[in-house]
């Protein structure tokens, strides 16, 4: 029997309380759209093109359930450790700025000895991802975002997209980012990583001065000189006061001039001004189109992510417009292509793209746009012109669960076997797979087991090709 790592399951147990919390809410009817159309509009299509990039910072760990702790307390938490351990009394004034603290022990010549290695609160930085890491995971395994440069320690992306069961790498430098590019956009931490070189994470304006960090920056600095041109900027959660992380990023983006800066932020215009002049600055150069959103950076995040999916759904129902008006005999009604963002929750949605690929929970989707899908989009159609209802599994029709899955080019009994998942997701009554051929394989040729059978498990549901689902369907 195979065994998934305990670290994994611990993974995909802390993410999926995390996105019941989100579920929740949106079942609830919170405020969901944090975008206007306009703006979701640009960004929908920087997406595509493939012309966005994300710079995050600690306000995205901050929002619910992650509740990473601020520069702030982190300052304080080791100020007042420091003084439990050692009896020392020092300066007040340290324990309200972190960078300043960490200074001191520079100073001493015991920043990786005791400030990094012993005070700095590092458990706190083990929470569960929030709908923002998730989204930006999502959207980095499917090479949709050009990039994300992040300045948070913490692990929550990463965590994120091994919960989907991705093999994802951040990067500490312009090196490594250009390494991992064909596996995945780039994650680039430019201030380091609570996982990888813990020693080397930057704390202090001294820091960047001296090896290996003055290395690192100045590869990143290349880096994005490289990519990073005439491309939108997301940036969320990144306006800080800890001043030096302002110039580290301002200097990093030092002769790249965005075409366009949206910067989601709570705080005031003027307030954000006076925090990161030079980021200020970069943002409002001639020909950059600035805009400031004041929401959560996570919302907007999951906001756009479900956009993305949307887009990626409407793409495959178009695909199929011809074929279900030829099979039909009647043009194909506009309200069968539509796709409301309200139905459907941002992993709901995730499930169908996932499916639309023709791979099984427990690794990712990764395609930006649909391939093969004519025969796929028709299906749904049909679906659609039956009265089906969209469901997060699919659909229900006569009082049937309906799960659609894109098996072009693949044997349905083949299929069928990789799409062994847990017990615990939602069994459909019927699993069509578009485009699958049904050969007729024996029993002792494909092994089969039974539906929710941990030792044998066995694919839940009855598993038809286009044909037969049409036929006991009466499509």
């Amino acid at each position: 029997m195979n065994r998934v790592p305990g670290a994994v399951i611990w993974i995909r147990h802390r993410m999926n309380a995390a996105r019941l919390v989100t579920d929740n809410l949106f079942r609830q009817g919170r405020k969901e759209w944090t975008l206007t159309p306009e703006l979701k509009t640009k960004l929908l299509a920087s997406l595509d093109a493939g012309r966005l990039v994300i710079i995050c910072g600690a306000g995205l760990s901050m929002a619910s359930p992650s509740s990473l702790p601020s520069a702030l307390r982190v300052a304080q938490k080791c100020f007042d450790e420091h003084a439990l351990i050692t009896g020392a009394n020092l300066d007040p004034g340290l324990r309200g700025n972190l960078e300043v603290l960490a200074e001191h022990f520079v100073e001493l010549g015991e920043l990786h000895s005791i400030f990094i290695e012993r005070l700095v609160p590092w458990r706190d930085f083990v929470k569960p991802p929030n709908e923002g890491h998730v989204a930006i995971a999502d959207l980095l395994l499917t090479h949709s975002l050009a990039a994300a440069i992040s300045s948070n320690y913490d692990v929550l992306i990463e965590q994120s997209a091994a919960a989907y069961g991705a093999d994802f790498l951040a990067s500490l430098d312009g090196d490594e980012a250009t390494v991992r590019t064909h596996i995945h956009g780039p994650l680039l931490k430019f201030h380091g990583c609570a996982q990888r070189d813990r020693r080397n994470t930057v704390w202090s304006a001294s820091q960047i001065e001296t090896q290996p960090l003055a290395g690192r920056i100045d590869r990143t600095r290349t880096w994005m000189a490289a990519n990073l041109r005439e491309k939108d900027f997301l940036v969320v959660g990144f306006w800080t006061d800890w001043d030096y992380l302002n110039s580290v990023i301002g200097s990093a983006l030092e002769g790249v001039t965005p075409r366009s800066v949206t910067l989601v932020d709570l705080d005031t215009e003027e307030r954000l001004q006076q925090k990161a002049p030079g980021l200020w600055e970069l943002a409002h150069r001639d020909g950059v189109l600035f805009t400031h959103v004041r929401e959560s950076g996570a919302a907007v995040l999951s906001d756009l992510r479900r956009g993305f999916s949307a887009s990626y759904i409407r793409k495959i129902l178009a695909a199929g417009r011809d074929a279900v008006a030829m099979a039909t005999g009647v043009p194909c009604d506009p309200q069968w292509l539509e796709v409301r963002e309200a139905d459907l929750t941002d992993e709901e949605f995730y499930a169908w793209r996932r499916d639309a690929e023709g791979v099984p929970v427990g690794q990712p989707a990764t395609a930006r746009t649909p391939r093969s899908c004519e025969i796929l989009g028709c299906f749904h159609l049909l679906v659609r012109k039956a009265g089906g209802t969209p469901t997060g599994t699919g659909y229900v029709l006569n009082n049937k669960s309906v799960r659609i899955i894109n098996g072009a080019g693949t044997i349905l009994a083949t299929l069928k076997s990789r799409f062994v998942e847990s017990p615990a997701i939602e069994a459909a009554d019927i699993v069509v797979a578009v485009g699958a051929t049904d050969i007729g394989l024996p029993s002792d040729i494909v092994r089969t087991g039974f539906a929710g059978d941990i030792v044998r498990p066995a694919a839940a549901g009855r598993w038809l090709d286009f044909q037969q689902a049409k036929a006991e369907l009466e499509l």
